[in-house]
């Protein structure tokens, strides 16, 4: 029998046996055909999307048979929806060699589907391959028929299916490229094009079995061998669909995988994408270089990455540093090129973060410096650092600006005292493990102020300046100088021999020669100013205190100045212990106003015919423990302190006080009383009104109260003075002048001043016995004459002898206040003691 024959003119077709189809298995094997074509476009996406050629060999290989065995799973489902009136069996060996021209012709069709570009030329190769191939496929298969009946095709339908096959499986395979400018999802394409895969292959499979006709024969028609009845090729056919099954699936898994992996892989990629693009957007904009620095396993230095800025800090494009680094270090400070590289060997080491500030050069040589921030990462073929490189050369300058004004001078360039303090315990430190001696010479210049308040501060700068030269240049290796406040200014002299003797003399050697040049004249303002200066000196050893140490000297130098300056004054232990007693003495003075230990004496002023007509307050202190304290001991003090203003407060209160009491007494009612006023307390802001409040409170009478001022204090703010002088007049209140005659100016300001009375100095009173004292005593009679002109009341002090009396009268002067007379007394003992007049 032949595999292949054709019916002729002699064909009778009225004989042709009838055949018939089941609706439910036509339909079932279209659906096979489809599933199979679906399945392989799905190996087809994978094969795509797979870069191992070994996978992408195996997705061909399941796609092919997916698609070859659902054809042939389709072509024999067709033949069992196919009834005969005659048995129908199937020849083992030519149904099963049916499948390979299928699977031949799906492999070919893979190979199209997978391109990705798909050309037309491909497109109809591989259409007419894949219709030659289903055709080869059912006429080998329908050649395994055995049945009593000779089988013969209809040549003009055979054309036609063949042809048919041909173009619906060519328009599959162009439905891609044709509708996706159209559809843009990706498995509605696929969907289409399996569907008309399928109507391709069934239609081969119906036109072929339309044009076929099946005549009547007397024996078995059929290849021999093994044969298989229909219902074991039913089963067959279900044993292939139902892998075309388990193929499909596996395909949708791998299909469902792969998506999702090429969605988190295009997600990864958009943001890798992303985060590059963002990464290189912040690296032009971020004020330094971004780099990635790597030290190969062989020793080589790279830069793998590197933004542009890379240009602006060592010169090199970024693509010179991916090849070769080395060019960096020729661009980095010769000094810091080492320290660099054992940093970078020290993060290597134990992978700690890599921070390092060093000196880059510019083409002109200058330097800049640069701060180098990066994490260390381990690599398979070394280390890389991750990081930053930014310039920090104004950064720089703002600290050394800073540290500047923190621990120098801004006028003269030397140490300020902070700086000072830490120099000198570093050297204390020093001094610990070495043994070597020290020693602070502190210098202050005497007259300052004066030279700010006559040429201004400008000058008093220049010689600031002109000073603080002059100590530099005075100063031996191993010592260091600055200025601790405005005219005071410190040498310690370091490394002195441990022999207190011989120290002192080298430090006594230096601190003489620095009197003597800076007592040199000093060029100011275009003037020769000459200046003085009062030193103080201490030495010390390694057992001192840095604060201390400046503190003893300082101490030394008050010492000097005290003794009118222009000298250099060694630290005794006797001067911090009278600091410590003055330091404990102002303390008594602040409880002395609460416990009420001061009190007031009174010493008479008299008439020349012995009549009192006013006492002087004096101020004395009883302590509990010191007993009776001199004013002059504890009332510089308290001037000092600005405790003054309430003692004289205290002071003029007690005066009040007992002036209301005389009242009372009518021998003692006419009595004035005199009260010192201190400068700190005249040039209070309300003394006017504390005064007026005082003078209200008791209701005394105003020109019962004399207050005494000096010359110095009416001469500190003249102008000032005699306003407020002015507004006391105003209250009724008297002044006296005290101590007139021992300053330069008191004739001159004496017209403009509104005194009531004017007290001689008992300096002068002493000096009138004294008959080579002359000078002394025109003065006194220049001062009885001018108070006798402005008619102003005199008052001698100190008068102690009859002949001091007889001769002031004799000069004009007719009141008298001395111990000729009475002594201060207290307020008890004076009233007895004018009682028995």
């Amino acid at each position: 029998m032949s595999l292949l024959a054709f019916a002729d003119h002699t064909t009778d077709f009225s004989q042709a046996l009838s055949g018939s189809h089941q609706p439910l298995l036509v339909l079932l094997s279209l659906l096979i055909a489809i599933l199979a074509a679906h399945t392989s476009f799905n190996f087809g996406q994978l094969m795509r999307s797979t870069r191992s050629i070994h996978i992408r060999r195996l997705w061909h290989g399941l796609g092919a048979i997916a698609l070859g065995g659902g054809v042939w799973a389709m072509h024999f489902t067709g033949m069992m929806a196919f009834e005969l009136p005659v048995q129908v069996d199937y020849q083992l060996g030519a149904t099963l060699l049916s499948i390979v021209p299928a699977v031949l012709a799906a492999a070919v069709i893979l190979h199209v589907v997978a391109m990705p570009k798909i050309h037309w030329r491909g497109i109809v190769l591989g259409g007419f391959l894949m219709g030659a191939g289903i055709g080869i496929m059912h006429y080998t298969g329908m050649a395994a028929m055995v049945l009593q009946a000779e089988r013969l095709y209809r040549l003009d339908l055979f054309i036609v299916s063949v042809l048919v096959a041909v173009v619906l499986a060519t328009l599959a395979l162009s439905v891609r490229p044709l509708l996706r400018p159209f559809i843009t999802q990706h498995e509605i394409l696929k969907l289409i094009s399996a569907v008309v895969m399928g109507l391709a292959i069934a239609s081969m499979h119906y036109l072929a079995m339309h044009a076929t006709l099946y005549l009547p024969a007397e024996t078995i028609q059929g290849l021999s061998g093994v044969h298989i009845s229909k219902a074991t090729l039913g089963a067959l056919a279900v044993m292939v669909a139902v892998g075309l099954l388990v193929i499909a699936a596996v395909a949708v898994r791998m299909r469902q995988r792969l998506q999702h992996m090429e969605k988190e892989s295009s997600q990864s990629e958009r943001m890798a994408l992303l985060w590059s693009q963002r990464m290189q957007r912040i690296s032009e904009r971020v004020p330094g270089l971004v780099y990635q620095f790597k030290l190969s396993s062989d020793g080589r230095f790279t830069f793998p990455y590197a933004s542009e800025a890379i240009r602006d800090i060592y010169r090199i494009s970024p693509q010179q540093a991916a090849l070769d680094a080395s060019r960096v270090m020729d661009v980095i400070h010769p000094d810091d090129r080492e320290g660099m590289l054992r940093s970078i060997e020290r993060s290597a080491a134990d992978f700690s973060p890599w921070n390092y500030e060093y000196r880059v050069l510019d083409e002109q040589g200058n330097s800049r410096w640069v701060l180098g921030n990066s994490v260390p990462e381990q690599e398979a073929d070394g280390i890389s650092w991750f990081g930053f490189i930014t310039d920090i050369t104004e950064r720089k300058a703002a600290d050394e600006t800073i540290h500047r004004l923190a621990y120098y001078d801004e006028l003269t360039g030397l140490y300020n005292r902070k700086k000072i303090l830490l120099c000198l315990q570093e050297l204390l430190q020093e001094m610990a493990h070495s043994g070597y001696f020290a020693a602070v010479i502190y210098l202050d210049l005497d007259d300052f102020k004066r030279l700010n308040d006559t040429l201004g501060h400008q000058a008093g700068d220049q010689l600031l300046m002109q000073v603080a030269h002059r100590i530099a240049q005075e100063m031996p290796t191993t010592t260091f100088c600055g200025r601790l406040s405005s005219d005071e200014f410190v040498m310690v002299l370091g490394r002195l021999p441990a022999i207190p003797t011989l120290a002192r003399d080298i430090t006594e050697q230096q601190a003489e020669q620095l009197l003597v040049r800076l007592q040199q004249p000093f060029a100011i303002s275009g003037h020769q100013y000459n200046s003085s200066v009062s030193v103080g000196v201490y030495t010390f050893s390694a057992e001192e205190q840095a604060e201390e140490c400046l503190k003893r000297a300082d101490l030394a130098m008050s010492y000097a100045k005290q003794a009118g300056g222009s000298e250099v004054r060694f630290f005794d232990p006797q001067m911090l212990a009278e600091v410590e007693q003055r330091f404990e003495l102002e303390q008594a003075i602040s409880r002395a106003l609460v416990a009420d230990e001061f009190m007031l004496f009174y010493q008479p002023q008299l008439t020349e015919a012995g009549q009192v007509i006013a006492v002087e307050a004096l101020i004395r202190w009883r302590h509990p423990q010191w007993g009776m304290i001199s004013p002059a001991y504890f009332i510089p003090l308290a001037e000092e302190s600005s405790q003054i203003e309430a003692i004289g407060h205290w002071v003029l209160q007690q005066a009040c006080l007992q002036l209301q009491r005389w009242q009372q007494q009518p021998r003692l009612a006419d009595l004035c009383i005199s009260v010192n006023i201190s400068v700190r307390q005249f040039y209070q802001p309300d003394f006017v009104r504390l005064m007026s409040d005082l003078l209200a409170r008791y209701q005394v009478d105003p020109a019962q109260l004399t207050l005494e001022l000096t010359e110095s204090l009416v001469l500190t703010d003249l102008d000032d003075a005699v306003h407020r002088m002015q507004q006391l007049k105003a209250l009724g209140l008297r002044f006296a002048m005290d101590d007139f005659g021992t300053g330069y100016s008191s004739l001159s300001y004496l017209s403009r001043l509104p005194f009531d009375e004017v007290k001689i100095d008992q300096h002068f009173v002493r000096q009138s016995e004294d008959g080579e004292k002359t000078r002394d005593w025109a003065i006194v009679e220049a001062i009885i004459g001018i108070a006798n002109t402005f008619g102003m009341a005199l008052v001698a002090e100190g008068v102690e002898t009859e002949a001091q009396r007889q001769l002031l009268l004799a000069s004009g002067c007719y009141c008298f206040q001395g111990y000729l007379f009475a002594k201060p007394q207290a307020v008890a003992d004076f009233e007895s003691w004018f009682s028995q007049r």
